[in-house]
């Protein structure tokens, strides 16, 4: 029976800058776009995000990041209202700071 090597057969007539292009495009194709929030997502993330400082609640942050959604868990420290951001330290004891706009979801425990 014939065993077919699939890609790999390929690979050996294609120049290294030709590989690389592919996995660029590769890459881009994994990304999404940016979610649009309603009101009421936002509303609820901000009760949640006071109610988290309010109580020193751990809270678990989905955020946009270059065409992926990231998560970060955390408690909120400060909200910046003059550079629209938010200060969260991760479990580890790191400060992030997190523009408002990057926030996809808020969620507690």
């Amino acid at each position: 029976m014939l065993r077919d090597r699939g890609t790999i057969k390929w690979s050996a007539m294609m120049l290294p800058e030709h590989v690389q292009s592919i996995k660029e495009i590769l890459e881009e194709a994994k990304k999404i776009k940016m979610p649009i929030l309603e009101e009421d997502k936002i509303r609820e993330m901000e009760l949640l995000l006071l109610e988290g400082i309010e109580y020193n609640l751990l809270l678990h942050f989905d955020i946009f990041d270059d065409g992926a959604i990231r998560r970060l868990s955390g408690k909120t420290t400060s909200i910046d209202h003059l550079n629209r951001e938010l200060r969260i330290l991760d479990t580890n004891n790191h400060t992030h700071s997190i523009p408002f706009h990057n926030l996809v979801n808020i969620q507690n425990d």
